[in-house]
């Protein structure tokens, strides 16, 4: 579930009814936790959007084109918290760095959303097992690398079977 922070004028959900402050339950009968689950469910032509306002629960109906965008905006960018890494490696490069620079300087990124959107690094060593499923059910493209990983969960001889059905 996340909440709406502004809807786009003339775009797909203002048309629909939707408004700020409407938190998002899901999207064709999938919950939307964040980022990923969004953008992956708001493909489809037909979207039945179940939407939490106030004291009621309310479902709208978008046809749109197949990657239309509905014009919703959130919070962040992820809909969500970063994810940082729990490791606590004495080889850590980030603990290597110099005091008193910036606080971004000290972040330990293991986010696997901004792995697969904007590229950054993870150790692969803070991921669930629904966390797997979930980039198994979605095919994203970093899929192909998990394959070469040995040990990382009871998933991986299914990562390798399902990476290689991808196009």
């Amino acid at each position: 579930m996340v909440t709406v922070k502004s809807v786009d004028p003339r775009s797909l959900a203002e048309k629909a009814g939707l408004q700020a402050g409407d938190i998002l339950i899901s999207v064709n009968e999938n919950e939307i936790r964040d980022v990923l689950d969004y953008r992956y469910y708001i493909t489809e032509r037909y979207l039945s959007l179940l939407v939490h306002r106030g004291p009621a629960l309310l479902t709208f109906q978008i046809k749109k084109g197949e990657y239309d965008d509905l014009g919703l905006n959130f919070e962040t960018y992820l809909m969500d918290k970063k994810h940082t890494c729990r490791n606590k490696c004495i080889f850590c490069f980030i603990d290597q760095n110099p005091h008193g620079m910036r606080d971004t300087i000290y972040f330990k990124d293991d986010d696997s959303r901004l792995s697969f959107l904007l590229g950054n690094y993870i150790t692969l060593t803070n991921l669930s097992d629904a966390d797997i499923d979930r980039i198994i059910k979605m095919r994203l493209t970093f899929s192909d690398f998990f394959k070469n990983l040995a040990g990382i969960s009871s998933h991986t001889s299914q990562l390798s079977s399902h990476s290689s059905q991808l196009p």
